[in-house]
């Protein structure tokens, strides 16, 4: 244990500007397999402009487009509540919407334990660099009903929206909502990043790019669903998966979260 004299030094005003450009400087520069967190910012565009320069910002681009390519035939532990809804609804469903499915990691992953509606319309939207990887790892695999676009607009019309872990990375996450006309009767989200405090955001880097990242305030985040007309049916957590930000441990989210929503 640190003595108290120790301890007084570590948390002065001097030591903690020296461990916190010590720390700026190794995430600006850190590279490979990882997840690290700095800043917090009071808006998106902020954390934006205060990415380091070097590398890109987000998925567009082939390093990271791939990041999760490995995933795709993967089951992990925060993935059952959503494969747990998805059972109950699929029978009733016919077109999925898959936002920032990357290259099908859903897909793949989930035939595994679910049994598709012959005809299921599987709707993968992202980045274009994912969408040009996803089609050419589908051309090579039997992948029937999946398709990909780049267009949020195609989400009209879906019967199921999933996303997990993609509209923290939106600039404006509920914009495609906003403009979607015919909105989807069922929501699945998972992983996403909620806490008690004031909406926020803060940057993230994935070794391969940076990319600025939403915190939302969990009470406003459901209450925008509600304006669209959703009902909230189900909450939970992802224990073991939340956001770290050295420095600014009050802003520090636990463990993520997911929900299922449905418009009555």
């Amino acid at each position: 244990m640190l003595s108290s004299p120790l301890r007084r030094a570590v948390g002065s005003p001097p030591v903690k500007r020296l461990l916190q450009r010590v720390y700026d400087s190794y995430f600006a520069g850190v590279s490979g397999d990882v997840r690290l967190f700095s800043g917090i910012y009071p808006d998106f565009a902020a954390a934006q402009a205060a990415a380091p320069g070097g590398r890109p910002l987000g998925y567009d681009n082939p390093a990271s487009a791939m990041r999760l390519a490995e995933e795709r035939h993967h089951i992990f532990d925060c993935d059952y509540p959503m494969l747990y809804w998805a059972e109950r609804l699929f029978p009733q469903i016919r077109r999925v919407f898959d936002l920032g499915g990357n290259v099908g990691i859903s897909y793949y992953a989930w035939r595994r334990y679910l049994s598709y509606p012959e005809g299921l319309d599987w709707l993968v939207c992202d980045v274009p660099a994912v969408v040009a990887a996803g089609e050419r790892i589908a051309r090579g695999e039997a992948a029937p009903g999946l398709r990909f676009t780049t267009e949020t607009t195609e989400l009209a019309g879906t019967d199921l929206l999933i996303s997990a872990g993609v509209l923290q990375f939106l600039g404006h996450p509920f914009a495609l909502f906003d403009q979607a006309g015919a909105l989807p009767r069922h929501v699945l989200l998972n992983k996403t990043p909620l806490y008690e405090r004031e909406d926020a955001a803060t940057l993230q880097t994935m070794g391969t790019a940076f990319n600025p990242y939403h915190l939302f305030n969990r009470a406003g985040f459901f209450a925008r669903f509600v304006q669209l007309g959703y009902r909230l049916v189900d909450t939970w957590t992802n224990p073991g998966m939340g956001a770290r930000i050295p420095f600014h441990s009050a802003y520090d989210v636990p463990a993520f979260s997911g929900c299922y929503l449905v418009r009555d």
